[in-house]
């Protein structure tokens, strides 16, 4: 529509809900911004027409279409986890699955509430109401189609919807979860579905940085990266954003635009297409994949696995402990020496296929020139080596 301003598309991922009365502060910043303001600023005329009728913001336009994607509230995934364990230590997948997203369940109509009481045409969706498609194990399913007529359909002028973060339905119609940390990814799809410019992601993270700050005290920001090199960094284990979210950006031209917690709300990394310009996410980083699940077994068995994607599931690196100079690189076609593979699923088991669980983290050095180095670490010399991979990648 002429002079429509743009959908808005604002993530809250579950550190923004931990500080008391968290809801109503994040329901107080959509009020601003469906009147026009920028985070921080104190409420005026115009956010009192918003509550008054959800009128639009100053110049007398029409009010923007408003998105917000929440995940469960910090732990409450990982404690629902250990409830469904306590009773079934090896779950169906599918009953895993359920007990997990009631977790955004919940915060959906908790976000909801706060918004309608702070005076906003707020709805609650479900899964089936945003249009988005999923396939393969309903508790780490990929998203494989985005309906953009549903999520339309729910959006208009001047109302709130509240989207369940990291759900959609199966090809059978089931909700299906699209993995731990998928909350980006309906934030991106809600975007793309609705021809928004971009989306904005709330968390604890200081951005994208060139290694994780809580390791790396001499890390510093990225203030814009390229997609392709943003996806590097997730496959190897950066948590800040899912490799399949950015895909799906990269291929709808997304931008994602990363945000420190209300009521801050500062901006930090941009993660979009490749500009050329200086410092725009080609330099050096080092990524440590902390909850990676390592397995390690003769380079033929794991070949053979390899031909079966299936059974390893998503987000797989493989690592080959014979490299040069006593390094371990990303392995390229070697047909001798033990073969690690670092699987993000951890509830697989790999036992029967020959292979065994190894204490160990994968470290990955990306450097400018687009070289990787991978290295399997003791977790005691993880700080150590992230350390020393930094100094020697960015000089610092």
């Amino acid at each position: 529509m002429s002079g429509e301003p743009e959908p808005l598309v604002l993530k809250f991922g579950g550190a923004s809900f931990v500080s008391p009365g968290a809801h109503r502060v994040i329901a107080r910043h959509v009020v601003g911004r469906l009147a026009g303001r920028a985070a921080g600023q104190v409420p005026d005329r115009a956010a009192d027409r918003v509550l008054a009728g959800n009128a639009g913001p100053r110049g007398g336009r029409p009010p923007a279409r408003v998105v917000v994607v929440v995940s469960a509230v910090a732990g409450e995934t990982d404690r629902l986890s250990v409830q469904m364990r306590a009773v079934s230590p090896d779950p169906d997948r599918e009953l895993l699955a359920a007990a997990l997203m009631t977790g955004e369940i919940v915060n959906v109509a908790l976000m909801t509430a706060a918004l309608r009481d702070a005076g906003l045409a707020a709805h609650a969706l479900t899964a089936a109401d945003t249009g988005f498609v999923g396939m393969g194990e309903p508790h780490h399913a990929d998203l494989v189609e985005i309906d953009a007529a549903a999520l339309e359909k729910a959006v208009e002028p001047g109302r709130v919807v509240v989207v369940p973060g990291g759900q959609a339905v199966g090809l059978d119609g089931r909700p299906v979860m699209l993995g731990r940390n998928s909350s980006d990814l309906s934030a991106i799809a809600a975007a793309a579905a609705l021809g928004a410019p971009g989306c904005e992601i709330f968390s604890d993270s200081p951005g994208i940085c060139t290694a994780d700050p809580r390791l790396v005290p001499d890390a510093r920001t990225l203030a814009r990266i390229d997609y392709d090199t943003m996806m590097a960094m997730s496959r190897h284990g950066a948590k800040v954003l899912h490799h399949s979210a950015v895909a799906w950006a990269a291929r709808h031209g997304v931008e994602i635009r990363c945000r420190s917690l209300l009521p801050d709300g500062r901006w930090h990394s941009v993660v979009g297409a490749a500009d050329g310009s200086a410092g725009a996410g080609r330099g050096g980083v080092v990524v440590v994949h902390r909850t990676g699940a390592v397995w390690t077994g003769a380079a033929v068995r794991v070949r053979a696995l390899r031909e079966d994607p299936a059974r390893l599931g998503p987000d797989v690196v493989v690592v080959d402990e014979a490299a040069p100079d006593g390094a371990a690189v990303e392995a390229a076609g070697r047909d001798a020496g033990v073969t690690h593979l670092v699987l993000a699923d951890v509830l697989r088991d790999l036992t029967s296929d020959g292979l065994r669980r190894a204490d160990l983290r994968l470290v990955t050095t990306m450097f400018p020139d687009g070289r990787l180095d991978l290295r399997l670490v003791p977790p005691s010399e993880v700080t150590a080596v992230a350390r020393a991979q930094h100094r020697l990648v960015t000089g610092n």
